[in-house]
């Protein structure tokens, strides 16, 4: 059954006045300088077992679907969940959704999943200069403080899990990084996560990229934030798109500045959402204490599964 709903921005969201976040500097003079309008929040509409709304909003370009999975034993009024944000690959897509139902992750945990969607190719960026594009702030400002009003959560960072892999992998990590008191946990799979230079089409000029965007100076700029606490990070797979190593090069790079985190770089299957990482990965995310989880790995998938169609840019990433 449909529940047809129009959330107001101020009374449901209650996103203040401002400029955009602080952690984007030297945009240029076209970068929008004032708060982006969020219009609607329409749905719940059930597809194949998730509740699905529909946001209109100045953060993307046309409306985008979001995606919520809840337990069986869903309790609105004894209980409050931690939230899986299961980051997308590519836009549109809820493919990592409709596998983090297959593997039964929302009853396993007794957690809520979410899946924000994205109306393009998405890489966890506010562009400096295309409108309409900002894939960053969209996750902290409308779609965490919408969950938060809509379900009974823990709203603070311990009850917020955000995961990814390849450029969503990358988007997690970046997510936590810019949004630490937002978000607790980030688990990415197979992410070039090193990688020292963009397009700009996904992030604009590769300065902006790189003053805002790149992870290893992100790592560095915000390690006394992560220092001496329990992990906040894992880390697994072994680097799409780069040099064997990258994996372990970030590891490295996290132990040097003080930062806890989980690193395997033996789960090894193909880079697709159902070959086998999505499980064991939430596993450790979910785990008291991930530093003190043993490896997973060896993991692999021994053959290639079928690809689909998708609406991605054949030059893209996957």
């Amino acid at each position: 059954m449909r529940i047809a709903s129009v959330v107001s921005v101020v009374a449901i969201l209650g996103l203040a006045l401002g400029n955009l976040p602080a952690q984007v500097v030297n945009a240029p003079a076209s970068a929008p300088t004032t708060r982006p309008a969020v219009r609607s929040i329409q749905g719940p509409e059930k597809k194949a077992g998730l509740d699905v709304y529909v946001v209109d909003s100045d953060y993307q370009a046309s409306p985008a679907n979001l995606y919520v999975l809840l337990p069986d034993k869903f309790d609105k009024a004894m209980k409050q969940y931690k939230v899986l944000y299961v980051l997308p690959c590519w836009g549109p897509s809820n493919d990592g959704m409709k596998e983090a139902k297959k593997l039964d992750l929302a009853n396993k945990y007794d957690i809520i999943c979410v899946g924000p969607d994205y109306v393009s190719m998405c890489w966890y960026a506010d562009h400096p200069i295309t409108p309409k594009m900002l894939y960053d702030s969209y996750l902290p400002e409308v779609v965490v403080p919408f969950i938060d009003k809509t379900y009974p959560t823990i709203a603070k960072p311990e009850g917020r899990i955000l995961v990814g892999f390849s450029k969503s992998g990358i988007g997690a990590v970046s997510e936590l990084l810019h949004h630490p008191d937002v978000f607790g946990r980030a688990g990415a799979w197979d992410a070039p996560l090193m990688e020292n230079s963009t397009r700009t089409e996904y992030y604009g000029p590769q300065e902006y990229f790189t003053k805002n965007y790149y992870i290893p100076d992100l790592l560095t700029r915000q390690a006394d934030i992560f220092k001496g606490k329990p992990a906040r990070f894992a880390i697994a797979g072994f680097g799409f798109g780069q040099a064997p190593g990258n994996i372990q090069q970030c590891h490295q790079l996290m132990d040097k500045l003080g930062i806890p985190n989980y690193c395997d770089d033996t789960i090894r299957p193909h880079h697709e959402w159902g070959s086998g990482w999505l499980g064991p990965l939430v596993s450790v995310l979910m785990a008291e204490d991930m530093t003190k989880v043993a490896p997973l790995g060896p993991l692999t998938t021994p053959t290639r599964p079928a690809r689909r169609p998708t609406s991605r840019p054949a030059s893209a990433t996957d």
